[in-house]
């Protein structure tokens, strides 16, 4: 990011205070802003996600040994 020094009309120096605004904010530093700050909605959201997915992978370890034959009659 360059500093451009103010225009300069002999009596007036137009854009000496001017300053760019700040980057457009994302989802994720929202969220991360957010945690940081103490917001309890966005803790429980990721322990809903947290959830999930360690429900969905003892979901698929329990059909995987189902469909593999899990038969251990010999």
């Amino acid at each position: 990011m360059q500093k451009h020094t103010p225009y300069d009309t002999g009596k007036v120096k137009i854009g000496l205070l001017y300053t760019e605004p700040p980057p457009e904010t994302t989802p994720e530093s929202d969220w991360i802003q957010g945690v940081l700050l103490g917001d309890k909605q966005g803790v429980s959201e990721l322990m809903l996600v947290t959830i999930q997915s360690i429900g969905l992978i003892a979901f698929i370890i329990i059909i995987g040994i189902f469909l593999i034959g899990g038969n251990t009659n010999a």
